[in-house]
C-alpha cells in the first residue's frame, strides 16, 4: 500500500510540474503580447526553479502549499499587465517587430522591456522552486531509474492532457481548475488546516477570476489549440464583417465585400482582387485562408476549384459559421486545417494561382522553440516548392503586412532569386494598413497594367540573406542573434550562477557531467522539433506527438538500462556521436518531397536516434546515483543554458544546434571518470 501511495505521490507531482509548466507557458504569452517574442525564456526561468528546487529538496519548509496563492497573485499580475501596462521598446534596433508601436491602453502606465522581462523570469523561477522540491522529495522511496521513469510517465500524461483540453478549445478556467484542484490534495496531504482553508480560497477565486477575466458581452473570445482570438464585429449588425486578434495582435478577420466608403476595407478587397486581373483561373490554393476573405474574392470571380489551406480550426470555423460571406461552406471550396508549408508538399495537383495569405501569425511552434509556426512557410525552398506546383500559365501572389522596407525587400529578392525574374510588387499609393502584394510566375504579362489605387515598387538588395529550412529568420536582417535578445542571454546565465552559488553554500554540491548532459538534450529536443514540423508541418498535432514520442524515448531507454542492467556508456556516446554527424551531414530538403510513411520511418530511426542514444546515456548514469537531487538540479540547469544556446541558431542555423550539442556530450563523456574504464 505504501508503495502504491508514493508511486501515486510521484506520478501526481510529476504530471502537475509538466501541466503547470504548459500551462502558463500557453497562457501568459496569449495576454503579454511581447512575451511571445521571448516565450523559451519562461521555460528557461521555470527550468531554473525546479533545478533550484531539486537542490532545495532537503530544507524542511513546505511551499507546495504557498502554490495557490502564488496563482492567484500571478493571475491578477498578468491581467494588470494585459490592461494598464505598456511596454516600451527600442524599435530601431527590434529586428524580430515588423511594428512601429505597441498596441496599449491609453491609461497605460509605461516599463521598460528588459525591467519587464527580468521581473517575469524571477516571479516564474521562485513559482516554480516548489514543484522541483516536491518532486524529488516523492523520488525518495525509488531507485533512481524507478523514480525517473515514473517522473516520466507523469509528465507525458501532462503533455497529453493539455493537448487535448487545447485540441477541446476549453478556456484557462478549464486549465487552472485542472491544475489546482489536484494540487489541493497534495496541499491537504501535510498542511495545517488554516493552509488548507486558505488554499482552498485561492483556488476558487482564481477559476472565478479567470472566467471574468475571459468572458465579454462586446467580443467572441476563443481559445484556439494555438492562440487567444478575440472577434470584435464593425457594429451591431454582424453581418458587416469583423476584426481579429491572436493573442493581441491585430489580423485581418473577415470583410464584408459589399460594405462601401471604409478605406481601409476597399484597400485590402482591392489588393485581393489584383491577380484576377489578367488572370481568369481555375484553381487557386490559398495558403493562410484564415476566416475566407481571398476564397470570397475567388469565387466573385468565376473560380471552379479553391483549395483553403488554415492552420488553425478556430478561424476555419470563423470562416464557416460567422463571416458575412460564409466561404467555405460554398462546395467550390475545400478547407484544410494544415499547415501550409506541409500542404505544399502533401499536394501533388497543380494550381493557376497560389496565394499567399496573411500568415503573420506570431504563433510560435513550441513552448522549447523560438521558431514561429509560418517561418517554414517564408522560406527559399518553400517558395520554389510553390513554383513547381503552378500550372504553365499560373501566378504566385504573395500578400503581406510589412512596415518595414527591409522584410519587403527580403520578400521581392527571393521571389527574383526564384523565379529568375523581377516580381512585380505593388503597395497602396495612400497606404493604410501597410500592405503590400507580390506577383511572380509563368503567367505574368511583361507588360503589367497600372492598377488604379497602386503604384509599383523595386527593391535593391546587396548581402541580404534569404531565410532557409535551417536558418528560416523572415524578420532578422542578416545571420546574428538581434541586440534585444543579448540582454536576456547575458542575464540568465548570471542569474542561474547566483542561484546555483546560494545552493552550493548549504553544500548542495554540483554536478558538471549533469550539467552538460542537460545542456546537450535541451539542443537536441529544440532540434527535432524544428526537423519534425519541417517534416510533417507546424501544428500542434504534430508538435504534441513529436514531444510525446521524445518521453517514449525516455521510458524505452529507462526501460532497457534496467532490463538489461546496462553499466558501461561508451557504445552509447559513439552511437549518438555517429548519428549526430550523420543528421549535420544530411541535406533535409532531400527527403521533403517523399511519402508520408517514408518520412515517418526515417524521422523514428534516425532523426529520433540521438534522443534516445542520449537518454540511455543518462539513464545509465541516473541509475547508479547517490545523489539525486544535485544530479537532477545539475541536469535542469544545463537545460537551462541549453535554451539560451538556441539563440546561436540564429547565427549559425539549426543544424549546427548538432555540432554544439556534440561538443556538450564530449564535456559529459570526459567529466565521468569511469569512462577510461567502460
Amino acid at each position: 500500500m505504501n508503495n502504491k501511495r508514493a508511486f501515486f505521490a510521484l506520478f501526481v507531482i510529476s504530471f502537475l510540474t509538466l501541466f503547470a509548466e504548459m500551462v502558463f507557458i500557453r497562457y501568459i504569452p496569449s495576454n503579454i503580447y511581447l512575451i511571445s517574442y521571448y516565450k523559451n525564456a519562461l521555460l528557461i526561468a521555470i527550468f531554473l526553479g525546479l533545478g533550484t528546487g531539486f537542490m532545495l529538496s532537503k530544507t524542511k519548509r513546505n511551499y507546495i502549499e504557498l502554490i495557490p496563492v502564488a496563482t492567484l497573485v500571478l493571475i491578477c499580475l498578468i491581467f494588470y499587465f494585459n490592461h494598464y501596462l505598456k511596454i516600451d521598446i527600442d524599435y530601431t534596433t527590434k529586428d524580430e517587430s515588423i511594428w512601429p508601436e505597441f498596441w496599449a491602453n491609453p491609461r497605460s502606465q509605461s516599463v521598460p522591456l528588459p525591467l519587464f522581462l527580468l521581473f517575469a523570469y524571477i516571479v516564474m523561477t521562485f513559482y516554480f522552486i516548489p514543484f522541483g522540491q516536491e518532486t524529488v522529495r516523492a523520488m525518495q522511496p525509488f531507485k533512481p531509474i524507478a523514480a525517473y521513469s515514473i517522473n516520466i510517465a507523469g509528465s507525458l500524461t501532462g503533455v497529453i492532457l493539455f493537448a487535448l483540453v487545447g485540441w477541446l478549445w476549453t478556456f484557462p478556467a478549464v486549465w487552472f481548475a485542472l491544475l489546482l484542484i489536484p494540487l489541493l490534495w497534495w496541499i491537504y496531504r501535510s498542511s495545517t488546516k488554516l493552509m488548507k482553508v486558505i488554499s482552498s480560497a485561492a483556488i476558487i477565486l482564481t477559476i472565478m477570476l479567470l472566467v471574468s477575466f475571459h468572458s465579454s458581452h462586446n467580443t467572441i473570445e476563443l481559445w484556439s489549440p494555438y492562440s487567444k482570438i478575440k472577434v470584435y464585429s464593425f457594429s451591431e449588425k454582424t453581418d458587416m464583417g469583423f476584426i481579429s486578434t491572436t493573442n493581441g495582435n491585430p489580423q485581418v478577420g473577415s470583410l464584408n465585400f459589399d460594405i462601401k466608403n471604409m478605406p481601409w476595407i476597399e484597400e485590402s478587397i482591392a489588393t485581393y482582387e489584383i491577380p484576377y486581373t489578367f488572370l481568369k483561373p481555375s484553381s487557386v490554393l490559398i495558403l493562410g485562408a484564415g476566416a475566407g476573405n481571398e476564397a470570397v474574392v475567388a469565387l466573385r470571380n468565376g473560380v471552379r476549384e479553391v483549395t483553403a489551406v488554415e492552420i488553425d480550426p478556430v478561424f476555419a470555423m470563423l470562416g464557416r459559421e460567422i463571416s458575412p460571406h460564409r466561404p467555405f461552406n460554398d462546395p467550390r471550396v475545400e478547407v484544410y486545417v494544415d499547415d501550409a508549408r506541409a500542404f505544399l508538399h502533401k499536394t501533388k495537383k497543380r494550381y493557376d494561382l497560389i496565394v499567399f495569405g496573411f500568415l503573420d501569425s506570431q504563433y510560435l511552434l513550441s513552448h522549447k522553440s523560438n521558431i514561429r509556426t509560418e517561418n517554414f512557410v517564408y522560406t527559399i525552398e518553400s517558395f520554389r516548392r510553390a513554383k513547381e506546383l503552378l500550372t504553365e500559365h499560373g501566378i504566385l501572389q504573395l500578400n503581406y503586412n510589412a512596415p518595414k522596407s527591409e522584410v519587403r525587400a527580403r520578400f521581392y529578392l527571393m521571389l527574383k532569386d526564384v523565379f529568375q525574374e523581377a516580381p512585380v510588387a505593388l503597395v497602396p499609393s495612400k497606404p493604410i494598413t501597410g500592405n503590400i502584394t507580390f506577383l511572380a510566375g509563368p503567367g505574368l504579362k511583361k507588360d503589367i497594367p497600372e492598377f488604379h489605387g497602386f503604384q509599383k515598387v523595386y527593391y535593391k538588395g546587396e548581402g541580404i540573406e534569404y531565410p532557409t529550412d535551417d536558418w528560416p529568420f523572415l524578420y532578422i536582417a542578416k545571420k546574428g542573434i538581434p541586440r534585444e535578445y543579448w540582454s536576456m542571454i547575458v542575464a540568465i546565465p548570471i542569474l542561474s550562477f547566483l542561484f546555483v552559488k546560494g545552493i552550493a553554500r548549504s553544500n548542495a554540491g554540483f554536478s558538471l557531467k549533469y550539467f552538460m548532459l542537460g545542456f546537450g538534450f535541451m539542443l537536441l529536443q529544440t532540434k527535432s522539433i524544428t526537423t519534425y514540423a519541417l517534416f510533417f508541418g507546424s501544428t500542434v498535432t504534430v508538435i504534441s506527438v513529436t514531444i510525446v514520442a521524445i518521453l517514449l524515448a525516455i521510458l524505452i531507454a529507462n526501460l532497457l538500462v534496467y532490463k538489461f542492467d546496462i553499466q558501461g556508456t561508451r557504445s552509447s556516446y559513439l552511437l549518438l556521436f555517429v548519428t549526430l554527424a550523420i543528421l549535420y551531414s544530411l541535406p533535409l530538403e532531400a527527403f521533403l518531397g517523399l511519402s508520408w510513411a517514408t518520412k515517418v520511418i526515417i524521422a523514428i530511426v534516425l532523426i529520433s536516434a540521438p534522443i534516445f542514444f542520449a537518454a540511455i546515456i543518462f539513464g545509465t548514469y541516473f541509475a547508479r546515483s547517490k545523489q539525486i537531487d544535485i544530479d537532477l538540479g545539475s541536469n535542469i540547469l544545463g537545460a537551462v543554458l541549453g535554451g539560451v544556446g538556441e539563440y546561436a541558431s540564429m547565427s549559425l542555423g539549426f543544424s549546427a544546434l548538432y555540432l554544439i550539442s556534440l561538443l556538450a556530450y564530449l564535456i559529459a563523456y570526459f567529466a565521468d571518470s569511469t569512462n577510461r574504464d567502460r
